[in-house]
């Protein structure tokens, strides 16, 4: 099985050197690829050792790709201490590509001044490693071995290398041999454990376990373990390694995000906002802030608070690696919905299918939140695209509730007397209506057995014959008696539409003889259905009164 290993870039992983203090944090935070701890970590210690600091800070501020600033540290190092091998080194290597042969001179010169310093020699290899000079690199390391081939930070600093060039299974040989070397190197552990994360979790675990137990001043385990928890959505166990990195006090806001991200993934809505807080005190614009101060708000139904994050998370300018996600819109329409902006919400709805316009799901989705918005519009052509999506598997159902959607705008087309005239109203629900009509159709002819593609063509030519003088429901209201009596196992549900179909069919009749020179076989039809009426709701006025009309 091919092993998975993805470092990214610089900034996950440094070639490793340890340096002035052994098991310095500052050396394992650089050499983790967590650039701001050690940034703020040699800056604290300034004071303490400011030879090293500086040297650290210009390695810092190289792969940030600040040269002036990286001359500048390496300069203030030798200013504070001229025998500095680390600081002569850095800046030979800031001349290796423009000045080769006299940036090696120099170079050999510290080399032969620490001839047993592992840590220079493995400064000089970085050195050209850092300017692409692999084979010069490769050549002190191996002086490095001749000078003690014992140092696992000469296994480690191999061990980057290979993994940074993609090769998994050499490099946590190379990590475990530091181990070999120093069974409390957890550095080591920790570095091994990001080769094994994707390949077996168990061995990752017990690696970091062995970093804390080796190291518990080193709390960033902590947040490595936290990561390798959360990223496998184990978040009880990352919300406990995040609690004892926090307590060490050196996080970053990125740090913050996934703390608190974990904490709102578990509802702890409450302490995910607190943490946020402090965050945003240092960045109030951060984008992933804001974007999980508005999710806490909806999770915690604080809807006019996510409103306030909400508008200021969607106003913030998108910088580099920021982007809008689908959940975004999702929570944001969810508040606006529940503050009563059903139209807004609809807009965020739009939005999230511009991201995913072949996502079939999300045009159902979409289609019944603006229905439940009573915007049949686009309900409407929403949920035909959802059916135009996937024709195939299209069934009786989807045409039933397409009908009823455009059956609702219809009759919100037919009051609408404010945003068009009463003659564009009744075009647009005669549309609207026709439309539904031919949904139900389709459901009718697909579910010959229900009565509801029949009942619901009834009603909708009710709705384009308001008055019944046409009688355009009348063959359905029929058809729909039909199918009813004929199933085996009828309901009191099915009382309700035989109800209707019987009050329609007697008003029909009603008309018929009133209108139609009083034939005695309308009035006979608007008695039977009258007294049909009465014998499923016997207090049934509208039937009593048409009975007694018939009677007389």
């Amino acid at each position: 099985m091919k092993m998975k290993y993805f470092l990214g870039s610089l900034l996950s992983i440094m070639i490793s050197i340890s340096a002035f203090a052994q098991n310095s944090p500052g050396v394992d935070y650089l050499s983790l690829g967590e650039i701001k701890l050690a940034k703020d970590y040699f800056t604290k210690n300034m004071g303490q050792s400011p030879a090293e600091s500086h040297y650290y800070l210009g390695e810092i501020a190289l792969q940030e790709g600040n040269t002036a600033e990286a001359k500048s540290h390496y300069e203030k190092g030798l200013a504070a201490d001229p025998e500095s091998g680390l600081n002569a080194i850095g800046l030979a290597k800031l001349e290796l590509k423009s000045n080769q042969k006299e940036a090696e001179n120099k170079l050999k010169d510290v080399q032969k001044k620490n001839k047993k310093d592992v840590t220079v020699i493995l400064a000089i290899a970085k050195a050209y490693l850092d300017n692409g000079m692999k084979d010069l690199a490769m050549e002190k390391l191996q002086d490095a071995r001749k000078a003690d081939k014992k140092d696992p930070n000469i296994y480690i600093f191999e061990g980057d290398i290979l993994a940074k060039e993609n090769k998994p299974g050499d490099a946590a040989r190379q990590y475990d041999q530091a181990i070999n070397f120093d069974e409390k190197c957890a550095l080591a552990y920790m570095k091994g454990a990001r080769v094994y994360k994707d390949i077996n979790m168990d061995t990752a675990i017990d690696m970091l376990t062995k970093a804390a137990q080796a190291r518990p001043d080193l709390t960033i385990v902590g947040k490595e373990l936290g990561d390798l928890y959360r990223n496998k959505g184990m978040y009880g166990p990352a919300l406990e390694a995040y609690k004892k990195y926090f307590t060490g006090g050196d996080y970053t806001t990125e740090d913050i995000i996934r703390y608190a991200s974990t904490l709102y993934f578990t509802g702890s809505y409450d302490e995910s906002l607190t943490l946020l807080e402090e965050g945003l005190a240092k960045e109030p614009n951060n984008f992933v802030l804001n974007r999980l101060v508005m999710y806490n708000n909806n999770g915690l139904k604080d809807y006019q608070s996510g409103l306030k994050a909400g508008e200021k998370f969607f106003n913030l300018p998108l910088n580099k690696g920021d982007s809008i996600l689908s959940l975004d819109y999702k929570v944001y329409a969810n508040i606006l919905s529940e503050v009563g902006n059903k139209a807004k919400a609809v807009e965020q709805y739009k939005k999230l299918i511009e991201l995913a316009p072949t996502d079939r799901p999300l045009y159902k989705e979409v289609a019944t939140f603006s229905a439940d918005a009573n915007n049949y519009n686009d309900a409407t052509s929403l949920y035909s695209k959802y059916m135009e999506l996937a024709p195939d598997s299209v069934d009786a159902q989807d045409y039933f509730i397409l009908g009823r959607y455009y059956y609702w705008g219809g009759a919100e087309a037919a009051k609408d007397s404010i945003s068009v005239t009463p003659a564009e109203a009744k075009v647009k629900a005669k549309d609207m209506y026709t439309k539904a009509d031919a949904a139900f159709a389709t459901v009718a002819e697909r579910m010959p057995a229900s009565h509801l593609g029949v009942y619901w063509r009834a009603r909708t030519n009710v709705a384009m014959d308001p008055e019944s003088t046409a009688g355009l429901a009348k063959p359905y209201y029929e058809e729909t008696i039909k199918v009813i009596l004929a199933k085996e196992d009828k309901d009191a549900a099915d009382n309700r539409p035989l109800l209707e179909a019987y009050s329609y069919l007697a008003y029909y009749y009603y008309l018929q003889f009133v209108d139609h020179g009083g034939k005695a076989e309308d009035k006979a039809n608007m008695k039977s259905n009258a007294e049909k009426v009465l014998e499923i709701d016997p207090e049934n006025s509208t039937g009593k009164a048409l009975y007694d009309f018939a009677n007389q």
